[in-house]
């Protein structure tokens, strides 16, 4: 971690700044994005930036009898009215892929009559460009943008895996000239199983992977690393010779991560074993570090003799730390989780059991993972509800995320999910048939999380113009601060901070806290803290006891009074030079009168200064 650190030191510099706890969140499930509408066809993806948790849905509609591409915007934690993007083009369109970056950035990749088509919203303030052209044919694609806004989609064409690069801040794509394919011949990126999946680090490099059928008729998982429009010199193959001795088969369902450093990343796949004859699929996963690809881990929670999986899924954040789920045959999904404890060393939690009952959809999980270490798991339950388990320090019980009277999640239709750096998250599904059918989102909202005030309690001499606090941690959307001042409301702002003047309060010390309001309605609240003003300097009197005889003790007696307190002692000048502090002095006059003079100062800053008169005889 410290020599990415070294590399990356503006982002390693952002990521010290994380809280070592992540706020509290909840759940608020069933967000209706569009619909009813029983034109909804199914769902492309769900892209949230992780810096700061702007993005989108991207799914298809019907709109003139055919399937359209549509995207809604996820802006300060709401979403905006969906929009078409694939505006002018009259054949319908299939599979659609979303990539969201800083500023509220986007990009839509999909095909439509053959070709990978491909929209850009430059950001949250710029329209969608026109649809414009990346390849032809084109298939299956995928996408990703890193955290600084690099992008990269991949798609299957003609049996290879072809891919291309948009640099940051542009607005178009340019293809790379060859294949990705380890050998151009072979069927490769064709067929379910086979799909291309790419991943981007935060220096804008990718790591993409998909299958490959070889001479033999065995299909291989290959890996490889683009750098903008050159690719690595070799193609991995990361297929397994074997595991735990069982010789290894078929590979296929890649998928992959990458972390902030582009030298490291992951790759999860299925892979048929043998065991004893008996073939079995397993998942495993295996760690990118340079060039090179690590020995495999398995992440199904199991052993031989095992279990057929489904596809895995594997999310890495940018310092190295990720999540994995895989889900078997009987309906079970196994999660785990994994951290760098030293550069040159990962650490595997055991993959637990998340579904409290077996689902028949259980091999399509989602995931997503946070830089703060916080994840989420999300499938489908037996009764076609969307299901969760949330990963804060441990596995939080499991939670229903859609509303039962929005009608059955269509599994069939798609489930994505997606978060930013805090895990504020969003899980889109589409729920119900016909009329009733609606595009629904589970939303994951941290609270504003804890604040405390930047005024000072100090006494003023009057009423302080305003009060102010530090903001909040709060990704998504603008706050609502509500300021209480003696335990009664003063009134609401979106400011950081709020007048007094206007209040009429009356010198003294006044109590106050802020709270802190989301789009959600979750609140919190900084620690109640002092208003102190003082208009009046303090009440003073003098006076004298003891001998009042040259060359014998006089004690002069300061009597100081206010309502905020003194601040320190009196300053007593006996009028021959000399001084000192106190409330009872003693001093040795000479014979004649003199004027004693008294100067004291409250908290505030207010002074009184009285003088009186002394016969020494």
């Amino acid at each position: 971690m410290l020599r990415r650190c070294l590399a990356l030191s503006g982002l390693c510099a952002a990521l010290l700044l994380l809280p070592a706890a992540a706020a509290p969140a909840a759940w608020f499930p069933g967000e209706v994005i569009d619909g009813p509408n029983p034109g909804l066809v199914s769902v492309g993806g769900v892209d949230i930036a992780q810096k700061d948790g702007t993005g989108g849905v991207v799914y298809l509609r019907l709109d003139g009898g055919a399937p359209h591409v549509f995207v809604a915007r996820l802006l300060d934690g709401a979403w905006q009215p969906p929009e078409r993007i694939d505006n002018g083009i009259a054949e319908g369109a299939s599979a659609p892929v979303i990539a969201a970056g800083p500023g509220g950035r986007l990009v839509v990749a999909w095909v439509s009559g053959g070709s990978l088509i491909s929209s850009v919203r430059p950001d949250s303030a710029t329209g969608w460009t026109t649809p414009q052209g990346v390849a032809f044919p084109a298939e299956a694609p995928a996408i990703d943008m890193g955290l600084n806004g690099h992008t990269y989609v991949t798609w299957s064409a003609s049996g290879d895996v072809r891919a291309a690069y948009m640099g940051r801040g542009l607005t178009q794509f340019q293809v790379i000239p060859t294949s990705l394919d380890m050998e151009p011949a072979r069927q490769a990126g064709d067929a379910e199983g086979r799909r291309p999946a790419v991943a981007v680090s935060a220096e804008g490099l990718a790591l993409a992977a998909w299958g490959e059928v070889f001479a033999d008729g065995s299909q291989h998982v290959i890996a490889r690393r683009v750098n903008g429009l050159s690719l690595s010199p070799i193609p991995q193959d990361v297929t397994l010779g074997d595991l735990d001795g069982r010789p290894g088969g078929n590979a296929d369902s890649p998928d992959v991560a990458m972390s902030a450093d582009s030298s490291f990343g992951w790759i999860a796949f299925r892979q048929t074993f043998f065991d004893g004859g008996a073939p079995m699929t397993r998942a495993v996963a295996r760690r990118m570090r340079g060039s090179q690809f690590e020995a495999a881990r398995p992440i199904d929670g199991q052993g031989f003799p095992a279990e057929d999986v489904g596809a895995p899924r594997i999310a890495e954040n940018v310092g190295g730390a990720g999540l994995t789920a895989a889900g078997r045959l009987s309906g079970q999904i196994f999660g785990s989780t994994f951290f760098e404890e030293r550069y040159d060393e990962v650490i595997f939690s055991g993959a637990v059991p998340l579904t409290s009952s077996p689902s028949p959809f259980s091999r399509r999980p989602v995931i997503a993972f946070a830089e703060d270490k916080t994840g989420l798991v999300a499938w489908t339950a037996p009764d076609a509800s969307l299901r969760v388990r949330e990963r804060a320090g441990e596995w939080q019980p499991e939670q229903l995320l859609s509303k039962p009277e929005f009608g059955p999640v269509d599994v069939n239709a798609g489930v994505s999910a997606s978060g930013d750096r805090y895990l504020d998250a969003a899980v889109v599904a589409i729920q119900d048939t016909g009329a009733e059918r609606r595009l629904t989102a589970a939303m994951l909202d941290r609270d504003p999380g804890s604040f405390s005030p930047a005024s000072s309690s100090t006494w003023y001499k009057e009423v302080p113009s305003r009060i102010s606090w530090r903001e909040p941690i709060n990704i998504w959307g603008p706050l609502t601060y509500r300021v209480y001042i003696d335990d009664r409301l003063a009134g609401e702002t979106r400011q950081l901070s709020y007048p007094l003047t206007q209040l009429g309060l009356r010198p003294g010390q006044h109590l106050y806290r802020i709270e802190a309001v989301d789009v959600r309605g979750q609140v919190s609240s900084t620690p109640t803290r002092l208003i102190r003003f003082d208009a009046q300097p303090p009440r003073v009197s003098i006076s004298f006891s003891g001998t009042r005889r040259a060359g014998r003790i006089t004690t002069v007696n300061v009597t100081a009074t206010d309502s905020g307190g003194i601040k320190g002692r009196p300053r007593v000048s006996f009028g021959d030079g000399s001084s000192v502090r106190g409330r009872s002095v003693e001093h040795r006059f000479r014979k004649g009168t003199w004027t004693v003079t008294v100067r004291v100062s409250d908290q505030a800053g207010n002074v009184t200064v009285r003088s009186r008169s002394v016969r020494i005889r």
